[in-house]
C-alpha cells in the first residue's frame, strides 16, 4: 500500500538530486517495474527521451484509490526500515520529481482489478479517471528537461548503457528498447551468458568463467574472466547487491584481488559480473540519491574471497595467446616476401606450426594447399588446352545449350554433337585426371551465373586440397610450406579465407613477461603485462 513516509524519514532520504538525465529517469522508472515483479519491460524514446519517454512493465500494478498518492513526494508502498532496504526504490520520489519536472501519464492496473486508472499530471495539476487498460503500468513522461538544450543521441547512449548494464543482474528480464520507434535492443531474458554476450561481446563473453556459490544465507553468482582478460582498471568488472547495481566497495575489490593471487599481474583486475545475494544485516546502503554506495560486512567479504578462490581452484588457466593477425606484406627475399619456414609439427592433424625468422606461423594446410593448386591451374592454364585421352559427350539441358559458348570456351575445346549434346576435345591438363568430373565443369562454365573464370578455379581447388583432420609429417608437411612460399599471394586462399598467422617472438616475451628472447642472454626478471583489452568493448553508440 502507498502511504506517505513519516517526517524522519523524510529528513533521512531527502539529500541530493533525484533526476540529472534522462538515463536517471529510466533507471527509477526500471527499478519500479523491477520492484512490482516485472517479467517485461519496453523502453521507448523519442528525440533522446527529451520529448517523450516511456516505460512499460506488466509488473503488479497500482490501485485507483492509490494512483494520486504515488506521484506525492516521499509517499511509497516500500521502505519499512531503513536498515533493512529490500527493494531497488524506496524514497518515494521518482514519480514526483517527473511531476514537476515534465508532464507525466500514467496508466496502471492490478491484476484484480476491474479496469485501470489513467493519472495525468503536470507541476500541482493533478487528474485521474477510469480507463481499460491491461495488468501493469504504463509511464508517459513528455518534455523531460525541455528547454535545457541537451543532447538527445547523448542521453540515449547513457541509457543503453544503463539497461545493458541491468541486463547483467536481471538476466531473466525480457526488455526492448525503443529509438524513435526502431527497436535498438531486444533481448529476451534467455540468462547471465547471453547477457554477457551483449555486453561484453561474443569473444570476451566466451573467455568468462561461470560462477555459483552458496552458504546459509550468502549466495553468489556471476561470471569472471581468468587471468587471460585483465584491466588495469575495474570498469568492466561489475556487481550487483541483492538485484542492485553498486559501485565496488574498496575493501571488496581487495578480496577479490587476493582470491586471483599471482594470477594476475599487480594492479590489474578480472572482467565480468558479480551478483550477491545477503541478509540485510552483511551489508549497509548510503540512503542518498544514486543509492550505488554500499558497505559489506567482513562475512560477506571473506565469502566472496572463499568463493572466487574455489571457483579458479582446478580450472585450466594457462593464459590464452594473443589473436593470431593475418601478415601483411614483407619485402623480399622470397617472391612473396615470406622467410623460409621450418616445419615444426601439426596442431589436430589441421594446422601446421612453423618457424621462420623470429616468428612462429600457424597454416591452415587445407588453405595452403588451395592456393597452391588455384595458383598451378592458373599457370596450367596459360599452357593452352591439351588433347582429352578420348572425348567425353555432355548432355545439355535446353537452357544450357542457349549459353553456348560462355566460359566454357576458355577452359574447353568442344564441337556439337546431335542435339543438345557437344563432344569436349581439350582442356587444360591439370583437369585430365578427372574425366568423370568434366561434364559438370562444363556446365558450370556454362552456367556462370556473374561468377569469373578464376571463381571456377577457386571451386575445383578445393576438391583436391588436402582436408583438415589428415595427418601430415615432416616430409609432406615441410613440402608444403615450400609450395606455399613459392606461390605470388601466399597470405590467402582463393576464396579470401587467411592461409597463414603469425606471432611474433616480442609478443611471447611481453606475454611472458620475460625482457628477452631465446638468444638474448641471462634469464630476465618478470615485469607489467600491458591491460589485455585496453578499449572497451561496448561498440559508441550514436
Amino acid at each position: 500500500m502507498i502511504r506517505p513516509l513519516p517526517p524522519e524519514l523524510q529528513g533521512l532520504l531527502a539529500r541530493g538530486e533525484v533526476l540529472l538525465s534522462v538515463k536517471d529517469a529510466v533507471r527509477e522508472l526500471l527499478e519500479n517495474a523491477l520492484d512490482a515483479g516485472a517479467r517485461r519491460v519496453r523502453v521507448e524514446l523519442w528525440g533522446g527521451g527529451l520529448e517523450r519517454l516511456v516505460v512499460e512493465d506488466d509488473g503488479e500494478g497500482i490501485p485507483l484509490a492509490e494512483l494520486p498518492l504515488a506521484v506525492e513526494p516521499f509517499a511509497t508502498s516500500k521502505l519499512q526500515d531503513p536498515k533493512a532496504i529490500r527493494t531497488l526504490g524506496f524514497r518515494g520520489q521518482a514519480l514526483y520529481a517527473l511531476r514537476q519536472a515534465a508532464t507525466l501519464r500514467l496508466r496502471s492496473r492490478p491484476k484484480g482489478q476491474l479496469g485501470g486508472g489513467l493519472l495525468l499530471a503536470q507541476g500541482e495539476r493533478v487528474e485521474v479517471r477510469e480507463v481499460p487498460a491491461p495488468p501493469g503500468t504504463r509511464v508517459e513522461v513528455w518534455g523531460l528537461f525541455a528547454g535545457e538544450g541537451r543532447d538527445a543521441a547523448l542521453e540515449a547512449r547513457g541509457v543503453l548503457e544503463l539497461l545493458r548494464r541491468y541486463l547483467l543482474h536481471h538476466p531473466h528480464l525480457s526488455l526492448a528498447l525503443f529509438l524513435e520507434g526502431e527497436a535498438r535492443l531486444l533481448f529476451p531474458g534467455t540468462g547471465l551468458k547471453e547477457a554477457a554476450r551483449l555486453v561484453f561481446g561474443r569473444v570476451l563473453a566466451e573467455r568468462l568463467l561461470p560462477l555459483e556459490a552458496r552458504e546459509g544465507a550468502f549466495a553468489l553468482s556471476g561470471l569472471l574472466s581468468g587471468p587471460q582478460a585483465s584491466r588495469t582498471r575495474p570498469d568492466l568488472l561489475f556487481l550487483s547487491v541483492n538485484g542492485r547495481p553498486v559501485a565496488w566497495p574498496e575493501a571488496l575489490l581487495k578480496a577479490v584481488r587476493r582470491a586471483y593471487r599471482e594470477l594476475l599481474p599487480e594492479g590489474h583486475y578480472p572482467v565480468g559480473v558479480l551478483n550477491l545475494s545477503l541478509p540485510a544485516e552483511a551489508y549497509r546502503l548510503r540512503l542518498d540519491a544514486r543509492k550505488e554506495e554500499v558497505a559489506l560486512s567482513g562475512e560477506a567479504e571473506a565469502f566472496v574471497e572463499r568463493s572466487l578462490r574455489e571457483a579458479l581452484g582446478g580450472k585450466n588457466l594457462a593464459r590464452l595467446l594473443p589473436e593470431p593477425k593475418p601478415l601483411g606484406p614483407l619485402a623480399p627475399p622470397t617472391p612473396s616476401g615470406l622467410p623460409r619456414l621450418r616445419y615444426l609439427g601439426q596442431f589436430r592433424d589441421t594446422y601446421l606450426l612453423a618457424e621462420g625468422g623470429d616468428t612462429l606461423y600457424v597454416v591452415d594446410q587445407h588453405a595452403a594447399h588451395e592456393r597452391i593448386l588455384y595458383e598451378d591451374f592458373l599457370r596450367r592454364l596459360d599452357e593452352g588446352l591439351k588433347p582429352l585421352p578420348y572425348p567425353v559427350l555432355v548432355e545439355l539441358a535446353p537452357e544450357e545449350a542457349l549459353r553456348l559458348p560462355g566460359e566454357a570456351e576458355r577452359l574447353f575445346a568442344f564441337e556439337p554433337f546431335g542435339p543438345q549434346r557437344v563432344r569436349l576435345l581439350r582442356a587444360p591438363s591439370f583437369l585430365h585426371p578427372y574425366p568423370l568430373l568434366l561434364p559438370e565443369v562444363f556446365r558450370e562454365a556454362l552456367r556462370g551465373e556473374g561468377r569469373s573464370l578464376k571463381g571456377l578455379l577457386a571451386r575445383l581447388a578445393c576438391l583436391p586440397a588436402i582436408k583438415a583432420g589428415h595427418p601430415l609429417g615432416q616430409v609432406a608437411g615441410q613440402a608444403l610450406l615450400d609450395a606455399l612460399l613459392a606461390c605470388e599471394t601466399p597470405w590467402v586462399c582463393p576464396h579470401g579465407r587467411p592461409t597463414l598467422l603469425a606471432l611474433k617472438e616480442e609478443e611471447l616475451i611481453r606475454r611472458f613477461g620475460r625482457r628477452s628472447g631465446a638468444k638474448g642472454g641471462e634469464e630476465a626478471r618478470p615485469h607489467r603485462p600491458r591491460e589485455s583489452f585496453p578499449e572497451p568493448p561496448l561498440p559508441k553508440e550514436g
